[in-house]
């Protein structure tokens, strides 16, 4: 769990050329539209992805780690093997002529094999229990990296004594399903809202509004993510009592669990840590992630082809399929448009529009349409009965 270190100058300016260079490799083939096929994205750009060539050789470096992966196991293969059609047009029509995979049952072999692979892939850190801080996994005074930025964070003991004593997962706890719930403008008019909140496990991100749309999108939540900018954009930068309370009140919400990526970048994290010390004096239950569990998980997706950085609901989708027997994804959708045409929102509940992303949503969609073909997870896109 520790970066790697340097036994001299010279090994180190070796590693750093290797590194650097199969990043620029990246970079030249992100820049022209040539990777991973992301032209099926209505929000993907030329521009968008030289910018993410561009963090992801970054990020590389600065995140680099020892791990071993599993680049040879079935799955991971078929993953590899795996693509979409060049067009949106091609895709829809795969979409519209899949009438049976929808219906079967999750495959419980595969779904056992998936879970050897992920964990020997993204080693030991990576596993469900080590994706937030608890007492266990993590020491006073420790510093940890920031994922997406140089630096580390420190543990004070105030800090430390807001993290929860153990995990909520563990290798033996299962949840029979869990409904992922993406924000994607594909849930608008759905009418999913009572499938969704059918589950034993339900997770949602970034705060989403739920009033005015639980037909849609349901009501219930046992973890809810919530990104450090949020609380300055969003809540003022919680500097007044006002956005204090509206802050406190939006998470009473979402049930009990907030779970906050606080090791992004360094320039949100006393925000963050604000707002864990204001959440805990009101007694809910927000947690951090982990940062080396999300690098651990990242660097396994990276070296099957996914450059970093992946999204949160990549990330605890592709985590959480090692507790669920069943794991439904919902909202989850790269595209302006309905596979019949219809124009959608980015988002459910607003009408913004990105206008820049360093994320590769559409390959991180093909990733997840093939766990779907195989039948380790169900994507729903369309209206629900």
């Amino acid at each position: 769990m520790f970066l790697y270190k340097l036994r001299n100058k010279a090994s180190g300016v070796f590693i750093v050329a290797i590194v650097f260079g199969a990043n620029v490799m990246l970079l030249l083939h992100m820049g022209t539209g040539r990777y991973m096929q992301t032209e099926i994205s209505s929000y993907s750009t030329k521009k968008n992805r030289f910018q993410q060539g561009v963090v992801n050789m970054f990020l590389n470096l600065v995140n680099y780690r020892h791990y071993h992966s599993a680049t040879d196991g079935y799955i991971i293969k078929s993953l590899m093997e795996f693509s979409l059609p060049q067009t949106r047009a091609e895709f829809f029509d795969v979409l519209l002529n899949d009438t049976s995979t929808a219906s079967q049952e999750t495959n419980r072999t595969l779904l056992l094999k998936y879970r050897e692979e992920f964990i020997e892939g993204s080693t030991a850190v990576g596993l469900p229990q080590n994706m937030f801080c608890t007492k266990e996994n993590t020491n006073v005074d420790e510093k940890l990296d920031f994922t997406l930025s140089l630096g580390k964070a420190k543990i004070t003991p105030d800090l430390w004594n807001l993290f929860p004593e153990t995990s909520l997962f563990d290798d033996k706890r299962r949840y029979k399903k869990c409904n992922i719930i993406g924000n994607g403008g594909i849930l608008l008019n759905s009418k999913c809202g009572k499938q969704i909140d059918d589950a034993d496990f339900i997770l949602r991100f970034n705060l989403p509004i739920l009033k005015g749309f639980e037909d849609d999108v349901g009501i219930h939540t046992d973890i809810v993510t919530a990104n450090p900018s949020m609380f300055r954009d969003r809540f003022d930068s919680l500097s007044t009592e006002a956005s204090k309370r509206e802050f406190l009140e939006t998470l009473s919400v979402y049930g009990d669990g907030v779970w906050v990526p606080a090791f992004g970048v360094s320039a949100t994290w006393s925000m963050a840590v604000k707002a864990a010390h204001l959440d805990a004096a009101h007694k809910q239950k927000m947690v951090f992630g982990h940062p080396e569990n999300f690098i651990a998980v990242s660097h396994l997706w990276r070296a099957v082809g996914h450059p970093n950085p992946i999204t949160t609901g990549f990330y605890m989708t592709t985590s959480f399929m090692n507790i669920c027997e069943e794991t439904h994804l919902f909202g989850f959708w790269p595209f302006a448009e309905t596979a019949n045409g219809t124009h959608i929102p980015y988002h459910y509940y607003d009408s913004n529009i990105p206008t820049e992303t360093y994320h590769d949503s559409a390959n991180e969609f093909r990733i997840l349409w093939r766990l779907h073909q195989l039948n380790l997870l169900k994507l729903h896109f369309g209206p629900c009965s």
